[in-house]
């Protein structure tokens, strides 16, 4: 399972400490002074055209009391640069929250205008398809040339949390920052991982233990769609303790070894309860079921379970009223009916022991958040946890915890990333097969009839499978029936022209995670014909590629991310009482290759069946692909946009 998470740091500039103390700002409404020069700022000199810049930023992290001070001052160059105004602090809701929010907006002319304190929760979606939730407010009169700053801290519960991380690149280009760290006091000594820091810029240690970083021009990370994580992507400097009975000089490969024997002894002690495991392995398997089936048994039995870990966080008193108690081993879970999601895939790996497999805990890279860099000797890297078992000469990677996926399919954040399988011995590092194309389907079935005016109505038949369907129950499961059509109503309104209307007729198979989500539609779609004269045109393909909006621009600073490899086949009947088929588009196809695309269309008499198959196989690709992708798109765009034209019956006749 996967719980991804993000931060966002402030700073300030340092060219300004010969006006103002050398210490941390604090969360009242002291402001530092504001520098003429950069008042007058027209643009920004390391990056013409930008529509704004960050001019200092601070943040201060205090260990002991589970808090990050942000301190954030941005300069505002053009209209587009005003939408810095609505900030957005994320935030984990249950273990930290923001407190103490200050801001302002000064305007070229001196005139300053703070801000009333008003600020919201809200889910935010960013153009890569990131979710997050945020306290968002809007800072008061923001106009090009002005200069706006706010301030918060972000507070967890000591006991709980710790956020012991620096995060430089923002989106926003980065002139001048400080960062400071102020471990836990009387702990073990604090040590750093760094990841892009320029070259001879580094924390540097202080006599009390804590660290201070200064660091200057820091590119900012344009976001746009299908890029790669952006934690990948980040400066960033993450701290972490050292224990003291770690080696000196201990290679790669003997630290993931001790922390896979930690592990394993961790996994061992928790699955120790022969008794337990066969008592419940007796009424879930038969002794004459053939491998695979015994562990797809296994499978569902520990999916049936109640996986705490998609439930949402609870307050303290909501706890207490619930009354949980804690799983210590493997028993206890089989006992209670409910586990976290790590505990879940440790009772898979009990139970297929107990039934005669080798099996064993992979934890990996979620490739949604992160990427696994053994190097840098970082557990946290590893946020996500599956499960390795060999049957005979065929392996598995599964994850039961993974509610809404079936069996023999990974969410694809866990697949093609790495990882470290544990056993007594150690530890392994391997590579986690990506998935096949056919795992992720998506089928759309129309029967279209038009009318003289160019409304086309009818039924469609969408069919949803592998990761298609098991990320729409996960992503709606908090959802009821009315709220699953919105949300499948709103997706067939991104893929048919503006203006059609949808009504969501019925959603079938959404509690099985077994069998594909079947979705059916009425849909009306005016002007999908356009007369000209005796004749009607229309685009072969009713459903537009969402995709295209992605390869618009002529440059990309980012690598082109597909999640997981796809495919998507669309069958769609066009009939008109009133026409008959003049001409149709000759049949297209682009490929071989990892993406492919065809399309093609017969007629007969006034009925013509348009025929599409998009494949997405390859996943990541560098930004030199990116012309040759957006050619791809630009052609598929084309192609569906093709025309179908229709010769009114009556003109028939008189030719």
């Amino acid at each position: 399972m996967n719980r991804a998470q993000r931060f966002w740091y402030g700073f300030i500039l340092l060219a300004s400490l010969c006006m103002a103390p050398a210490t941390a700002i604090s969360a009242g409404d002291v402001w530092l002074p504001v520098l003429p020069a950069d008042m007058a700022l027209k643009d920004n000199p390391e990056q013409p055209g930008t529509h704004a810049m960050i001019l200092y930023r601070e943040s201060n992290v205090n260990s002991t009391q589970s808090s990050v001070s942000e301190y954030v001052r941005i300069k505002i160059f053009t209209q587009e640069g005003t939408k810095e105004g609505d900030v957005e602090i994320p935030f984990l809701k249950g273990n930290t929250d923001i407190k103490d929010i200050r801001g302002r907006t000064i305007q070229p002319g001196g005139k300053i205008t703070n801000f009333d304190g008003k600020a919201f929760e809200k889910t935010i979606v960013k153009a890569s398809g990131y979710k997050f939730l945020a306290k968002t407010f809007t800072l008061p009169d923001v106009h090009p040339g002005c200069i706006i700053e706010y301030k918060f801290r972000e507070q967890g519960d000591p006991l709980f949390y710790r956020n012991e991380s620096w995060v430089v690149s923002q989106e926003l280009f980065t002139r001048d920052a400080r960062f400071s760290v102020a471990p836990f006091a009387g702990r073990l000594a604090l040590f750093y991982r760094q990841y892009g820091l320029p070259t001879g810029v580094a924390p540097q240690r202080q006599s009390d233990g804590s660290f201070v970083m200064e660091i200057h021009k820091i590119m900012g990370i344009r976001e746009e769609q299908m890029m790669p994580p952006e934690a990948s992507l980040q400066v960033r400097v993450e701290f972490f303790y050292v224990p003291a009975d770690t080696p000196n000089q201990e290679t790669d490969d003997h630290y993931w070894n001790r922390m896979g024997k930690k592990w394993s002894e961790e996994l061992d002690a928790f699955v120790n309860k022969k008794g337990a495991l066969a008592k419940d392995l007796s009424q879930t398997v038969s002794a004459n079921d053939p491998p695979e089936a015994r562990l797809q048994k296994i499978y569902s039995r520990v999916q049936k379970l109640r996986n705490l870990s998609m439930e949402d966080s609870k307050t303290e008193k909501e706890g207490k009223q619930e009354q949980l108690k804690p799983n210590m081993t493997v028993e206890d879970v089989l006992k209670h009916g409910y586990a976290t999601g790590l505990q879940m895939n440790y009772t898979f790996v009990g139970l297929a022991r107990a039934a005669g497999f080798t099996a064993a805990e992979v934890f990996v890279a979620p490739r949604n958040h992160n990427f696994f860099y053994p190097n840098m000797r970082d557990p946290d890297e590893l946020r996500a946890n599956i499960v390795w078992v060999r049957a005979g000469t065929k392996e598995y990677y599964l994850d039961p915890a993974a509610s809404f996926f079936p069996f023999a399919l990974l969410p694809w954040y866990e697949t093609h990333t790495k990882g470290v399988r544990v056993t007594k011995e150690g530890a392994e590092i391997l590579s986690i097969p990506p998935s096949a194309t056919t795992d992720a389907t998506i089928v759309r079935r129309a029967s279209l009839q038009l009318d003289e005016d160019g409304l086309a109505s009818g039924k469609l038949e969408l069919e949803f499978t592998g990761q298609s369907a098991a990320l729409w129950r996960e992503e709606d499961r908090r959802e009821d029936e009315t709220g699953r059509k919105k949300a499948f109503e709103d997706k067939v309104k991104e893929w048919l022209p503006a203006g059609s209307s949808v009504d969501v007729v019925s959603v079938k198979n959404w509690e099985d995670n077994t069998l594909p989500i079947h979705v059916e539609v009425s849909a009306k779609i005016p002007n999908f014909g356009t007369p000209a004269g005796h004749r009607m045109l229309v685009a072969v393909s009713a459903f537009q590629d969402t995709r295209a909006s992605a390869f618009r621009s002529q440059e990309r600073v980012n690598p082109i991310y597909f999640s997981y490899p796809s495919e998507e086949t669309d069958d769609v009947k066009l009939q008109s009482p009133a026409y008959k088929i003049e001409t149709v588009p000759p049949a297209y196809k682009l490929g071989p290759g990892p993406i492919s695309y065809e399309i093609s269309t017969t007629s007969q008499g006034n009925s013509a069946e348009v025929k599409r198959h998009l494949v997405l196989d390859g996943m990541i690709y560098p930004v030199t692909s990116y012309p040759a992708l957006r050619s791809f798109f630009s052609s598929v765009k084309s192609k569906d946009d093709a025309q179908v034209v229709f010769q009114h019956d009556q003109s028939t006749k008189n030719n």
